[in-house]
């Protein structure tokens, strides 16, 4: 195995191997990863084949592989060789990488939570906790409404702050930048929930193939008062339970968030945490 730069000819091989797997969703997609983050390598095998897609940065000098802000993991396009390939990634000096392989041995693990279905809103909101379900008839005088991107992140930073974790400027540009290329190709919505005219919470979605992505979402001191964050998940799933089979929330490792999100019948999946030989990144 080794690394080698981005080249034309290893950019068309990764679209062609995630264009041939339909179970990859949107964040394995080349276009989505470019707007995340500007420079990859590939790992590939002694035939030239790719085992995996890094993302690559110069740090202080050296070669560093750090995972992207807003992408969870990485595929491994050869499970089979999942141990072997984080071996060689454990000899870098500065790794941080998410690997969508949850079996690798001796690994640690993230967590995020999935809502799957094959039915329509009744039997899903059947699934919910009771807690969800008396949230609902609370909300039951709200109503779900399109709202740009901009809308979105002002009332988000109004919220939470711009700096929030690793949030910052640059980091909103490139969602920003993501969000204006999926719109285009019908693959991203921004929708609030309003409470007579009042935005009381907003929420930022991305939608690939029958999967649904929820990226992220608030609510303000109103909003919570009326169960609005959990209307509005509700609201999003009634408009699209005939459509999408998925709803992937992304994350969360924190135990509360994670909590919220099992109230609508998600489960927990795992993903691999793969750092290098310095454990500061």
């Amino acid at each position: 195995m080794q690394l080698q730069s981005e080249r034309p000819e290893l950019k068309r091989q990764y679209e062609q191997k995630v264009a041939s797997n339909d179970q990859l969703g949107f964040f394995e997609q080349v276009w989505v990863q470019d707007c995340l983050h500007p420079t990859w390598k590939y790992l590939v095998n002694a035939k030239g084949q790719i085992l995996l897609r890094l993302p690559h940065k110069n740090k202080w000098g050296l070669n560093a592989y750090l995972q992207p802000l807003f992408i969870r993991a990485l595929h491994v396009f050869s499970a089979p060789q999942s141990d072997e390939i984080v071996g060689v990634l454990r000899q870098k000096l500065f790794v941080h990488i998410n690997l969508d392989n949850p079996s690798i041995s001796n690994s640690n693990f993230g967590i995020f939570q999935k809502l799957t279905w094959k039915e329509g809103i009744n039997v899903l909101r059947d699934g919910y906790s009771a807690n969800v379900k008396r949230t609902l008839k609370k909300a039951a005088d709200l109503k779900l409404k399109a709202v740009t991107y901009q809308d979105f992140q002002t009332f988000f930073v109004a919220q939470k702050g711009e700096n929030l974790g690793s949030l910052k400027k640059e980091s909103w540009l490139r969602l920003a930048q993501l969000f204006v290329k999926a719109k285009a190709m019908n693959a991203a919505f921004c929708v609030g929930a309003f409470d007579q005219e009042r935005l009381v919470a907003s929420a930022l979605f991305f939608k690939w193939k029958d999967q649904l992505y929820f990226m992220k979402g608030t609510l303000n001191d109103a909003g919570k008062k009326t169960g609005a964050l959990v209307y509005l998940i509700d609201a999003v799933l009634e408009k699209y339970v005939d459509e999408c089979r998925v709803l992937d929330f992304i994350g969360s490792n924190q135990e509360s968030i994670a909590s919220f999100y099992r109230k609508f019948g998600a489960t927990d999946h795992k993903y691999c945490i793969v750092k290098g030989r310095i454990p500061i990144v």
